[in-house]
């Protein structure tokens, strides 16, 4: 077996999805971004920022500036330089040009961003908030060549990639994405794979008996009755974890069936075996949800979990109570309307297998579900911004409750929080959240969401898959984490 600095090495990735488009302004980040673009500062295994483009980040004594300092010499892959002022041309079109009309919620602490010189960049805050490093981690904030990007609208995101990160574009399409190592990346001691091959593979089965015949080096969430086998396989390394997502059915609180009513929302909630969904689906290879964060991730509570199970007798009581009478046909009746609704669901394996189990669980409670199921990313967004009176999704961040807030505040309405979902507790749980200034006030705060959520069930939160990876043992470097999305590329290598 060669090693990584084998000028023939191609390392091949098969992934479940499509690819969406290599822009920053995409509908969805995929594992090839990781490798093409970076951001300003990571997050570490203990939670807390390292140096990523930026070589040092730090606030003044009130907490309301921070001042951050570029490495010396960063350049796009095109040669551009990637300055201070480069930094903020990014960081501002992702601010204000994906939030529908206001910033994107999570720069809701920023009030401005400034280079003051060619490597130093000021943020001021409306207030001090001790999580605000988690704005410049994220994958939605990685740095790209806003110039050429809006020099080149067409054609960017997939004939032209221009990151910092240590691979360029090769080629780009929703079944294929082919990244070549820029060799000058500023660590001129990179060695790793010349080429990385992400190939979108949608049937779990293919992607195994690729990796087994050795036309693949890793694979992403293989089939749950094969994950054991290939845990326990010597020539495969695995990694099973809870994934930083929560799948969740939305509700539109102003549909005309009333799922403002918090009878109703609740009966749904409780018509829902997650456990038999787990199983079914997932062969145990979830967690079942009732509150809005995954199981091991941070400011989880698991009491908010184990108070809940699912009870049928209970939900038919609530319909009862709300003025839904079972009708003929077993589907529930009120003022001769059906409780019969669209229900709008990503077109995967998973999510089909999920959308159907749902789907008999709430028949038993009189519910009936119309399933409509629609091509990721891009088209399934829309079809939520159409005003959908209900989704299956997804949510995957790398910081949960950041992302509940988009998700489920009332200012975030209609996108992302496509159920137009409304709270005032809630709402003032997420500003106790982005105004603490201290670790201990951020748990508590976090504490409060999760209770509200249960209490008032703005959506339904279904359960966290786990996170599955499977590669090759000759590979080393390979290593996902719970605190990100995806893993690097950058010290992958074969021994």
């Amino acid at each position: 077996m060669s090693d990584g600095t084998d000028p023939g090495w191609r390392f091949q990735e098969g992934f479940e999805y499509e690819f969406s488009t290599l822009d920053p302004m995409s509908a969805h980040v995929d594992p090839p971004a990781i490798a093409a673009y970076e951001t300003l500062v990571v997050k570490g295994a203990d939670g807390l920022a390292k140096a990523g483009l930026a070589e040092s980040l730090e606030p003044d004594p009130a907490g309301t500036t921070w001042t951050l300092r570029l490495r010396d010499g960063l350049r796009f892959h095109s040669g551009a330089a990637c300055d201070a002022r480069a930094v903020v041309r990014s960081l501002d079109a992702v601010r204000w040009q994906l939030g529908d009309g206001r910033q994107l919620w999570y720069w809701d602490a920023v009030d401005q961003v400034r280079a003051l010189d060619g490597r130093t960049l000021q943020f001021t805050l409306h207030h001090p908030s001790v999580r605000f490093p988690s704005l410049l981690w994220g994958t939605h904030t990685a740095i790209h060549n806003e110039e050429l990007r809006l020099a080149e609208p067409d054609r960017f995101g997939t004939e032209i990639v221009d990151g910092t990160g240590p691979y360029r574009l090769g080629s780009w399409s929703s079944e294929k994405v082919v990244l070549q190592r820029w060799d000058e990346y500023r660590d001129h001691h990179f060695d790793g794979p010349t080429t990385i091959e992400w190939r979108s593979i949608r049937d779990g089965g293919q992607r195994v008996a690729e990796l087994e015949a050795g036309q693949l080096d890793c694979i992403h969430s293989p089939p749950p009755a094969q994950v054991q086998r290939l845990a326990a396989d010597p020539r495969y390394k695995s990694y099973i974890h809870p994934q930083a997502a929560s799948m969740y059915l939305s509700l539109d609180w102003h549909h005309e069936i009333g799922f403002a009513d918090h009878r109703v929302r609740e009966a749904i909630s409780l018509a829902i075996d997650r456990d038999a969904i787990v199983d079914v689906v997932f062969g145990g290879l979830a967690s079942a949800m009732y509150g809005p964060l995954p199981p091991g991730h941070d400011f989880y509570d698991s009491s908010i979990d184990a108070h809940h199970v699912r009870e049928l007798g209970a939900a038919q009581v609530l319909l009862d109570g709300a003025g839904w009478v079972v009708g003929s046909d077993g589907v529930r009746k009120r003022d001769g309307l059906r409780l019969e609704f669209r229900c709008v669901v990503q077109d995967d394996e998973v999510f089909r297998a999920v959308a159907g189990v749902v789907r008999e669980q709430l028949r038993q409670a009189g519910v009936a579900l119309k399933l409509d199921f629609v091509r990721p990313f891009a088209d399934f967004y829309t079809a939520c911004r159409d005003g959908a009176p209900a989704a299956i999704s997804k949510w995957l961040w790398q910081d949960p409750v950041d992302a509940l807030i988009g998700f489920a505040s009332t200012a975030t309405a209609p996108f992302p929080n496509w159920s137009n979902a409304s709270s005032a507790r809630l709402d003032r749980a997420f500003d106790e959240w982005t105004h603490a200034t201290t670790n201990p006030v951020m748990a508590e705060a976090a504490t409060e969401v999760q209770r509200a959520f249960v209490d008032d069930l703005p959506y339904i939160p279904l359960l966290t898959p786990h996170d599955v990876w499977v590669w090759r043992q000759e590979v080393a470097g390979f290593e996902p984490s719970a605190r990100t999305l995806y893993p690097t590329y950058l010290g992958i290598r074969q021994t």
